[in-house]
């Protein structure tokens, strides 16, 4: 734990949760506490017109349900999309069930892009029906189905910045693993509260960074729908490109589309 300057009205401390030193139960409390506060700044963004968002049951076990029979599945919210107006020009299927679909997808004509995140949910695929570049507005189905329960993505590190009075700021959660003699990092979590300074985000990823390279992490990964440019900003890159403007918020009164990407940093 130590003191951050950050705006001159404002002193953040930094407080780290994580093994070996920390409980698994701090690790899940700390975790869960920071993930509320992204869900709460995830109400700021909505959804483009142009796509529509699809999340499985995936307790759903039935012979129609998405696990049994995937591209099906879809193609059945492929037919309620077109019923509902146009027809999807692009399907992209997001999952960690790779292991699973795949051959059901492969079936269907589906171009498989493995996502490979070694200290992530293992399985992690995206299935692709439609144009690699899209034209702007093209209609798009996305389907999303991950396991969020899975052990793997249970937390090992929690990074929170908090003010002087205690309340959370800032906060991120992600796991690490070791692969063939180096070790991962998959970043889950990482957001600011809506009253925190523009440079709380950057300041906090520069911790989550100085951590992780000193546990001797070798890569850092991460999905986001909605901070592409600010991820981009403090030294990751695109990996992949999945669903162009998904997302969209206002900004200074002129609307701001995001896109779904899969990132990286090595460190």
């Amino acid at each position: 734990m130590h003191d951050l300057a950050n705006d001159p009205m404002q002193r953040l401390r930094l407080e780290v949760v994580a093994v070996p030193s920390a409980s698994r139960r701090d690790l899940d409390v700390a975790a869960a506490l920071v993930f509320n506060l992204f869900l709460e700044r995830e109400a700021e963004f909505g959804v483009h017109p142009s796509v529509f968002i699809d999340y499985p049951d995936l307790a759903d076990r039935s012979p129609h349900g998405f696990l049994a029979d995937a591209a099906h599945h879809v193609a059945r919210q492929a037919d309620a999309m077109a019923r509902d107006g146009e027809p999807a020009g692009r399907i992209v299927v997001l999952t960690t069930y790779g292991d699973i679909v795949t051959d059901s997808f492969t079936a269907a004509g589906y171009a498989v892009v493995p996502i490979d995140m070694p200290a992530g949910p293992d399985h992690t695929c995206a299935f692709v029906l439609g144009p690699d570049a899209p034209p702007e507005g093209t209609r798009t189905l996305y389907v999303e189905a991950v396991n969020e329960a899975d052990e793997k993505i249970r937390p090992t590190f929690v990074l929170t910045l908090k003010d002087e009075g205690g309340a959370l700021v800032a906060g991120a959660s992600g796991a690490v693993h070791e692969r063939d003699g180096r070790r991962y990092a998959y970043l889950s979590t990482l957001t600011t509260a809506s009253q925190a300074s523009g440079s709380t985000g950057t300041m906090l990823a520069g911790e989550v960074v100085q951590f992780l390279r000193q546990a001797g992490v070798h890569t850092i990964h991460l999905g986001t729908q909605t901070a592409a440019r600010f991820y981009q900003k403090v030294g990751f890159g695109i990996d992949h490109r999945l669903v162009r403007g998904i997302r969209t918020r206002m900004t200074d009164g002129q609307e701001v589309r995001d896109d779904l990407v899969m990132l990286s940093m090595n460190l």
